[in-house]
């Protein structure tokens, strides 16, 4: 008994039947395949989709394996052995006798009576153990050829994570000059902080955690995607070099699996001219990479706009509303002394890292499409070639506001 081919382990297949009310008899044979084979039949019905019998078989098949290692005390020097490479290469054959057998719908090609589980796998282990053991030459090949398959599976698992390593290897040689990478690779703790301007990128430079967090500077406001096809967006230095450090290209060529970062960070000046250049920004994710957004993993940073130091305190404060929020809860007699950043390059490394890279103290906000049609549209409405729609818009809303709203 083999697969078409490939040659049996053993010279004789283990076999094993009972006829006690319960009827179930079983054969089983390994051989040099790495596949594995196994037909179950229920009152000669054969289940395709196997169920409870089949599970009994196969867990009995490891218990008794298992157990014979430990028994005799096979060294297997700290290799783990898996269930599959317990039964990689295993042909065999299952037949059970159910008075009242129970089919998952009407097909009858799966078993589902859960006290065939337990049966099964208790009949097979203490067969398959006894013959083991009293067939040592046999057992002794049939456990060199699984510890052959939990070898071949470790270094195809060692194969993987070396391909892997060199492939983040060389996408880092063609990653853009200006950006500062971080030294890990894992999408659970690293960062991307897309910074404004060359200064605020060196302050970012200095005060990240250069194993996880890696800083692109961009100079200059980027092109406005919004209605432009990506071959011409792609032609945008800045936005083409993001691209590159994000990995997964863009449009049609978006591949999640690229990915190098588990968190891609809008880091913009507190002022308008950084909202602006936020916005740009989404909307170039929204039209070109917006299975980013969907999956979670575009955000925006919240850089104070104010220093606020009474004493030996200090205070940050994110906008004007928590400026008079903070100086609201000083004691009376407090002379605060009052200090607004024009942007990121005012801040020292020490500064930024403590209000805004540091995990522990920083704000960020995740960027979440509640609606894809106003979001559709609010983009076009502020960032659309109708120049009428979008005064039509500030016009709309010009009376919400009031002069303190305004950044002049």
């Amino acid at each position: 008994m083999s697969e078409a081919g490939k040659p049996p382990v053993t010279e004789s297949p283990f076999t094993l039947a009972r006829n006690n009310g319960e009827r179930v008899e079983v054969a089983l044979q390994w051989t040099d395949s790495t596949d594995e084979v196994i037909r179950s039949y229920v009152n000669g019905i054969r289940t395709s989709d196997g169920g409870t019998h089949e599970t009994g078989f196969k867990g009995g098949i490891a218990k008794a394996i298992r157990n014979y290692i430990s028994t005799h005390d096979v060294k297997i020097k700290g290799l783990d052995i898996a269930a599959d490479d317990i039964r990689e290469g295993i042909v065999g054959i299952l037949s059970v006798f159910v008075r009242e057998p129970m089919f998952q719908g009407q097909t009858k090609d799966r078993l589902n009576n859960p006290e065939l589980s337990s049966q099964v796998d208790n009949f097979v282990r203490s067969g398959l153990e006894a013959w083991l053991n009293a067939n040592r030459t046999a057992a002794d090949q049939i456990i060199g050829r699984i510890v052959m398959a939990a070898r071949a599976r470790l270094a195809s698992r060692e194969a993987i994570a070396e391909v892997k390593r060199k492939s983040v290897t060389s996408r880092r040689l063609n990653l853009p000059g200006k950006l500062a990478d971080c030294k890990s690779s894992s999408l659970e703790e690293t960062e991307l902080f897309v910074v404004e301007g060359d200064s605020a990128g060196g302050s970012a430079r200095q005060g990240r955690d250069n194993k996880t967090q890696a800083v692109l500077p961009l100079r200059g406001k980027i092109l406005n995607a919004e209605g432009q096809p990506l071959s011409k967006v792609m032609t945008n230095t800045e936005l083409n070099d993001l691209v590159t450090a994000i990995g997964t290209g863009a449009g049609d060529k978006f591949d999640i699996s690229g990915l190098r970062y588990g968190k891609i960070i809008m880091l913009m000046d507190a002022d308008a001219d950084g909202m602006h250049i936020s916005t740009l920004l989404m909307a170039f994710f929204f039209r070109h990479m917006p299975e980013l957004i969907k999956r979670g993993h575009v955000y925006i940073a919240q850089p104070p706009l104010y220093k606020i130091e009474v004493g030996k305190e200090t205070y940050w404060a994110r906008d004007d509303a928590h400026k008079e929020q903070i100086l609201k809860g000083l004691r009376a007699n407090a002379k605060p002394v009052i200090g607004r950043f024009k942007g990121l390059g005012e801040m020292d490394a020490k500064e930024l890292k403590e209000t805004t890279l540091d995990s522990r103290n920083r704000v960020l906000l995740k960027v979440e499409i509640d609606s894809l049609v106003d979001t559709d549209r609010t983009f076009v409405d502020l960032l659309g070639k109708d120049a009428g729609q979008r005064q039509r818009f500030v016009m709309e809303r010009s009376k919400e506001l009031s002069l303190e709203d305004v950044d002049v």
